[in-house]
């Protein structure tokens, strides 16, 4: 246990704290461009990374819809951030408030030039959604991909850039399916979470692929300094917490990506302003599934919603 610990820390210490932000000359290096007359927007804007990007794109000039459950931190943030934020206050974790939240977008404005699906949680509990779905694959990339799908429906996201946030802890799961739900038996938050996390990866390519000129990428943002960090994962936040990322520190790819649009690389997880490789070990390169298999998952779960929601109205 212990070898495998500090093969661990030793390995991406490093390369993912802001030890590594610094070495790689970031902070000395502009992003460039200016938003400026761009419609963002990020989900999960109240706090962490989320935030700092909302923060981050607003000053750059963008209008930026900041999304997220707590309404009193949109309220705030919107404080913050100027007239440049707006609070779209939806319960992220429902695939109906996603689905709403597309819609009212789709009414508000002509098309978002950039989608960042960052909303997400590690849980170490078994929980299950108001809709009835396992928490954690509601919120990490069922919504997501509820969202995204409505706006691409409606015509919203047309040459549009769409960051999906990701993590490390992708290393730890090929794509499967199984890992998406789990059930309450044998639950491992950190295995479903990084299932949800491999999964964005596929989304990425599907939506790059289509017939909608998206540039759609999934970036890794280090290990940072944030509440979600402190609280899922006390060890880390323990051991390393002074060297840490600051949140503004991990929202610089997305912010980059958005700036620049760089050539979307089939299967790369982007990190410090870079495609790289999505494997740190030889167990995740071979897929459980094919990317279809996580695809017909994710839209049969939205049509339970959808189906459910059309009875309900009929009855």
């Amino acid at each position: 246990m212990w070898k495998k610990v500090l093969n661990f820390y030793g390995r991406f210490t490093v390369s993912f704290t802001g030890l590594g932000f610094v070495l790689r000359g970031l902070p000395f290096r502009p992003l460039g461009g200016s938003f400026k007359g761009q419609t963002w927007l990020v989900t999960g804007a109240t706090g962490g990374i989320g935030k700092a990007i909302a923060l981050g794109a607003a000053k750059r000039g963008a209008k930026v819809f900041a999304a997220g459950r707590n309404e009193a931190a949109l309220k705030a943030l919107e404080a913050e951030g100027g007239p440049n934020i707006v609070a779209m206050c939806f319960d992220l974790e429902k695939v109906s408030d996603n689905l709403a939240l597309a819609e009212a977008m789709a009414k508000r404005v002509e098309r978002v030039d950039v989608l960042v699906n960052n909303v997400g949680k590690l849980e170490h509990v078994y929980k299950t959604s108001a809709e009835g779905f396992e928490s954690t694959y509601a919120l990490n990339v069922l919504g997501h991909y509820a969202l995204t799908e409505r706006l691409i429906e409606k015509g919203a996201l047309n040459g549009a850039v769409i960051i999906n946030m990701a993590s490390g802890g992708l290393y730890n799961s090929a794509l499967s399916v199984r890992r998406l739900e789990q059930k309450p038996e044998k639950y491992s938050g950190v295995m479903a979470y990084a299932a949800h996390k491999r999964a964005q990866l596929a989304l990425s390519d599907l939506w790059t692929a289509g017939s909608h000129r998206i540039s759609a990428y999934t970036m890794h943002p280090g290990w940072v300094r944030t509440e979600g960090v402190r609280t899922a994962l006390p060890g880390l936040n323990k051991n390393l917490g002074p060297i840490l990322r600051s949140t503004a520190q991990g929202a610089d790819t997305a912010l980059w990506l958005a700036a620049r649009r760089p050539k979307p690389v089939p299967g790369a997880l982007w990190f410090d302003r870079k495609p790289r490789s999505a494997h740190a070990y030889d167990h995740t390169k071979t897929p459980e599934v094919e990317p279809e298999a996580v695809f017909a998952k994710l839209k049969a779960d939205v049509a339970k919603v959808t189906g459910a929601a059309e009875v309900a109205q009929l009855a």
